[in-house]
């Protein structure tokens, strides 16, 4: 009777897993809303102006699933490994993330200007939804899970 105890339990822990990205990114889903727009602003040079009210009801729900798909996968990946290596993991998790938001957003920014054909003096004035935000931060999210499915194939492999 020890293993449907056993299945309950990795059931309950993907479960919880996921549910933890998923809050985290409703949690978190305006503040990379307004880091988007600050890295739009500072990759150009200020030549990024935003107009308007920057409104929005709810977050994109692709990159919430996205988010927890990531906490899921980053458990089933360090899931037998030491404190030590998991910390590591998390930290590369997080690095990548990053890098990928500074990298998509600057590459998007910087082909707004170019293909501006409107601008004022080369400053492209436009309105807070323009941003394609759910691209951005689900391309990031699936971007930064890449090294832990390594990891986890690896593993495979070996057994």
């Amino acid at each position: 009777m020890a293993r449907p105890k056993q299945l309950i339990k990795k059931i309950s822990l993907g479960i919880a897993f996921f549910s933890i990205g998923f809050v985290l990114a409703v949690a978190s889903y305006s503040f990379f809303r307004y880091a988007i727009q600050d890295l739009y602003q500072w990759s150009t040079g200020e030549h990024i102006q935003f107009s308007g009210k920057d409104f929005f009801l709810f977050g994109s729900q692709i990159f919430m699933l996205s988010c927890g798909l990531v906490f899921l996968l980053f458990y089933i990946a360090n899931r037998h490994t030491n404190a030590v290596t998991v910390f590591g993991q998390a930290v590369l998790l997080l690095l990548v993330f990053s890098i990928s938001i500074i990298g998509i957003s600057a590459a998007d920014a910087h082909l707004k200007i170019v293909e501006c054909t409107a601008c004022d003096d080369g400053i492209l004035t436009m309105s807070h939804n323009a941003i394609n935000y759910r691209f951005i931060l689900t391309a990031s999210a699936l971007i930064s899970i890449i090294p832990s499915i390594i990891r986890m194939l690896r593993q495979l492999k070996e057994t």
